[in-house]
């Protein structure tokens, strides 16, 4: 899994943890059958700063196997969109609760290697492509992977974020 897909997958998992609706993905027609609000998840901008390249931190014995294993990271800065979005049922009030709710579980929910510094909340506007209430939002982070590899290994392809669980696609 890519890395920006493993920043989004988390950044979903802490709002859904916390009770938002969240989604990676989005159509508008699958928005207007929704009852609640909802939080849109995407990639605004990524990039990879010159200190943001691979960097040696060190070994890890695995305490299974006893075997040795060296541990590199890698840093990444990035911005994603997160839209909110409600039915004209609950009106600007309650795009703007949930806006609240997205960003109470940013600053609280987040894995160890996502940190977040910047979020910004615009205004409350009619969507007429949805049929509901749009709150645009952005949310810059500074993302830290960390691969772990074997002596007999060459190749770094299993940079995973720092405080998730590895997820097979």
């Amino acid at each position: 899994m890519t890395a920006v897909k493993q920043v989004k997958r988390a950044v979903v998992k802490a709002m859904t943890d916390t009770g938002v609706t969240a989604v990676e993905s989005y159509s508008a027609e699958r928005f207007k059958m929704s009852k609640c609000a909802v939080t849109a998840v995407g990639v605004r901008e990524t990039v990879i700063e010159p200190g943001g390249g691979l960097e040696y931190l060190g070994w890890r014995t695995d305490e299974g196997t006893q075997e040795v294993r060296e541990v590199y990271g890698r840093r990444m800065a990035l911005k994603l969109s997160m839209d909110v979005f409600a039915p004209r049922a609950l009106g600007a009030d309650g795009c703007e609760e949930a806006a609240e709710r997205v960003m109470q579980a940013l600053m609280t929910a987040l894995p160890e290697g996502l940190k977040l510094r910047e979020l910004h909340l615009g205004q409350t506007e009619w969507d007429k492509v949805t049929g509901m209430f749009r709150l645009r939002a952005s949310a810059a982070y500074e993302a830290y992977f960390l691969c772990e590899m074997a002596e007999d290994e060459t190749v770094f392809t299993d940079f995973v974020l720092k405080g998730t669980v590895k997820e097979r696609e």
